[in-house]
């Protein structure tokens, strides 16, 4: 109740200092709101509502109560461990500004401590302290100055963020914030450079300097922090044009950033992208790129270079000089397209810039899919297949560049068409020529495409089974997961799926097995090559002709006799696919017992797991293995997958004819086989009369639970239902 009142006695102080702006200029009622919320927040017997009311309530109090309340704040970041109170004091600290000097030293204390909070909380107060400390100004710069040697990253990176907000006059931090351009955190490099290139001009001398020596990360943050100069000069700019030939690519893409932001002459610029354009490292290429676009009006005066980095034979190369001529538009695209007449570098680079410039290049690229050149076919080709949305006549001009004599040119058509998706289903019929094709690599890709562009397409299952006997093992194995993937309208292409299975590749074989088990039941006339697939060298055939088996369930009974040996595969794969497939097959609980049995004490974990799930295939007939199951719980790591495996069958009882072996099992030596053993003999109930005998003797059992469960279970067995 007194917390009540207190909290209620700060709402009530906050709202007379915000609903009467003429109250607020009472100086005498100003001293009694201060009072009382300092009276609030030094209250650290309240409850955390009343001081955390009371700081933001603070908050929105004019100033004149803020600077009263400020001792009470002081207190608080020195001796507040809750983060609320802290951050709502923080930001406060930070709205006054230069008035809240007296608390310098209060705010580098919360810095340097850990004052309680959770992690995240606790970099928040760390940033809020930093930003006080920033709003109050000059009058922090010393102290920042101490916090730059903090051995937390964080605290270091937070001073840096201050002093940088500071400006100009935390220019006495600039030979340390220069140190810190070498720290091994990319963090704290960062927020010195930031916090040097707002200082200003004063920080130019001691860049330039640190930007033409020392190691390589610190002349990129030195060239970094340059960039971010207002007024740089030309010392800065000399020291960036001089950075962007430096040996280090990292530097070399710090100044070209940099330089983005300077109005360098075209003249002076111009040659250092020329350069940069054709460098060996990827970033720095992209660093010219980007500063190009901020600048095209100099695109024009570097076509001559241009033109020849599309002859390289670097890849990124050509793509980076591609874009930058894509930015001239329309009037481009002639000089791609002779690019690629008459270069050796990439094709496709230039084929995405000629895509890139979009529809008002169609034409071109019409008229450029007949050039008597091979090399610009297959760049005006890929262009058009890139173009969104395709330019009419797209497909049958594409579609009849599929019959084109260059293998090549082809294959760049097909690809075309590829990228088209479902929009290009009128080539289908052109498209199916080409599975007939002379190249492996254009059959491959057309199967792919055809799947893409005509998914529902009735003869497609028919064109997919017409290759599964291709001369080229990655054409059939791509016909057979193409078909796969066509669900149950692949059912007609059985018969070459099992055809497949004696595939000479075995990764066409896995394919066929996948595509068979996915046709489940419907699929039973494959189990004779199923079980031939069983004595296959490879183990990862044998592996999957068994699971495929199991997918297939009753219908591939038929292979029990085959399969029943494998369960001493000397492949652990095959021995756990073999224990799932007996299970599935519906030849019945004792016929598979001994072989499950056997699979339960099988050294490898994932074997044992796999005879467990195969007795829960079994159905009713699994209360046939229960003893077997106890018997597996012997080994610890698997005990609790044991008793899952058992509570199916729990409720029905053991099978009468286990009675025998359950009585046995009270023998065990393993406590856990006991228990299981004594719960189901009690499950069973007067059927397991036999058992009383060996029940009674366990009231001598070492363990106290064994005498209780078995005395339980004695009972019920004598008992009778009732």
């Amino acid at each position: 109740m007194r917390d009540l009142m207190r909290a209620a006695i700060v709402v009530g102080v906050l709202l007379s200092s915000t609903s009467s702006r003429a109250r607020e200029e009472d100086e005498g009622q100003g001293r009694g709101q201060a009072s009382a919320l300092a009276s609030a927040l030094r209250d650290s017997e309240a409850h955390v509502d009343v001081r955390r009311d009371a700081a933001k309530a603070l908050f929105a109090s004019p100033r004149p109560v803020q600077v009263a309340a400020l001792p009470a704040m002081i207190e608080v970041l020195m001796e507040e461990s809750d983060g609320q109170v802290r951050l709502a004091v923080l930001d406060t600290l930070t709205a006054m500004g230069p008035d809240a000097e007296p608390a310098i030293a209060a705010l580098v204390h919360s810095l340097k401590t850990d004052s309680g909070g959770r992690r995240r909380e606790e970099t928040h107060q760390d940033y809020r302290a930093a930003l006080a400390l920033a709003a109050i100004g000059p009058p922090s710069v010393d102290s920042l100055l101490g916090l730059l040697g903090s051995n937390r990253e964080n605290v270091r990176a937070e001073a840096a963020m201050a002093l940088g907000r500071i400006g100009p006059a935390a220019s006495a931090a600039i030979p340390d914030l220069v140190s810190l351009l070498a720290d091994p955190s990319d963090r704290i490099r960062a927020e010195a450079s930031e916090a040097l290139g707002t200082i200003g001009p004063e920080a130019v001398g001691p860049l330039v300097e640190a930007a033409s020596a020392g190691e390589e990360r610190r002349r990129s943050s030195a060239i970094e922090a340059l960039g971010k100069v207002a007024e740089p000069g030309d010392r800065a700019r000399e020291a960036l044009v001089e950075a962007a030939g430096d040996p280090s690519p990292e530097v070399r893409g710090a100044a070209l950033r940099a330089l983005t932001g300077l109005d360098l002459p075209g003249d002076r610029l111009r040659p250092i992208l020329e350069e940069a354009l054709g460098d060996e490292d990827e970033r720095v290429r992209l660093e010219a790129v980007n500063l190009l676009f901020e600048r095209r009006e100099l695109v024009p005066g570097m076509l001559p270079t241009l033109r020849r980095r599309l002859d390289s034979d670097q890849e990124g190369v050509v793509r980076h000089a591609s874009f930058v001529m894509q930015l001239l538009g329309p009037e481009a695209a002639p000089m791609l397209l002779e690019a690629l007449g008459e270069g050796r570098g990439p094709v496709s680079p230039i084929a995405e810039a000629l895509a890139g410039i979009g529809r008002p290049a169609a034409g071109l690229l019409a008229e450029a899919v007949e050039d008597p050149r091979p090399r610009v076919r297959r760049g005006a080709a890929l262009a058009l297949g890139r173009i969104r949305p395709p330019a009419p006549g797209t497909v049958p001009r594409l579609a009849a560049g599929l019959g084109d004599e260059d293998p090549e040119v082809r294959s760049a058509f097909l690809s075309a068409i590829g990228a088209l998706g479902p929009r290009a289903r009128d080539a289908v019929p052109a498209v199916r020529t080409l599975l007939r094709d002379d190249s492996a690599d254009i059959r491959l890709e057309a199967l792919a495409i055809l799947v893409r562009i005509a998914s529902r397409d009735e003869r497609l299952a028919a064109d997919l089974a017409g290759r599964v006997e291709d001369e080229d093992a990655r054409v059939r194995r791509s016909a057979i997961d193409a078909l796969r993937s066509l669900g149950p309208s692949s059912r007609g292409a059985l018969p070459a799926a099992i055809g497949a299975l004696s595939d000479p590749d075995p990764d066409v074989r896995l394919a066929a097995a996948g595509l068979i088990a996915s046709l489940g039941p419907a699929a039973s006339e494959a189990v004779p090559a199923l079980v031939e697939l069983l004595d296959d060298p490879e183990e990862q055939s044998r592996a999957v002709a068994a699971r495929t088996l199991a997918e297939l369930g009753p219908s591939g009974a038929s292979a029990f006799d085959r399969l029943s040996p494998l369960v001493a595969d000397p492949s652990p794969s095959v021995r756990e696919e073999v224990a799932v497939a007996l299970g599935s097959l519906g030849v019945g609980g004792a016929a598979v017992r001994p072989l499950l049995a056997k699979a339960m004490e099988d050294e490898v974990p994932e074997v044992r797991s796999a005879a467990r799930r195969a007795v829960q295939r079994l159905g009713a007939d699994g209360v046939l293995l229960v003893p077997d199951l106890i018997r597996s719980a012997s080994r610890e790591e698997d005990r609790r997958s044991v008793e899952r495996s058992l509570r199916r069958f729990e409720r029905s009882g053991p099978d009468p004819s286990s009675i025998p072996e359950l009585v046995a099992l009270l023998g065990h030596e393993e406590e856990a086989v006991r228990l299981l053993a004594i719960r189901f003999l009690a499950a069973a109930g007067p059927a397991a009369r036999e058992a009383a005998d060996a029940l009674d003797l366990l009231q001598a059992d070492p363990s106290a639970e064994v005498r209780a469960q078995a005395a339980a279970a004695l009972e019920k067995i004598v008992a009778g239902p009732g």
